[in-house]
């Protein structure tokens, strides 16, 4: 088993993107809890979290201002969790860049 399929482990991915894209990719029967995030906009858009097949919402439509963002630190018990065997889905309300990274967790 790698560290990418163990439960538990904590990883890590980058983000950029320029449209609507998942960020991290579905593993069966899995969940992917995410533990922080930081996002940086070229200019203003807003951007939400999603599981990506359901679609389901994990956040709320988030306004990024233009060269700013926002950082959600560290929090041990996770911000939210995508479906089961879902991928993790940055949903933005235009095809504008964004960047950063997030750390999560693949859990049963």
């Amino acid at each position: 088993m790698t560290a990418t399929e163990r439960s538990g482990a904590v990883l890590f991915a980058k983000i950029d993107i320029a449209a609507s894209g998942n960020i991290v990719a579905a593993t069966a029967a899995k969940k992917i809890r995410v533990l922080s995030y930081a996002l940086i906009a070229a200019t203003a858009v807003t951007a939400k979290w999603q599981s990506a097949t359901t679609p389901t919402d994990h956040s709320g439509a988030m306004s990024l201002p233009a060269t700013g963002g926002l950082v959600c630190n560290h929090n041990p018990a996770g911000w939210f969790d995508t479906n089961a065997g879902e991928a993790l889905k940055l949903t933005l309300g235009a095809s504008i860049q964004v960047s950063g990274h997030l750390s999560y967790q693949l859990i049963a």
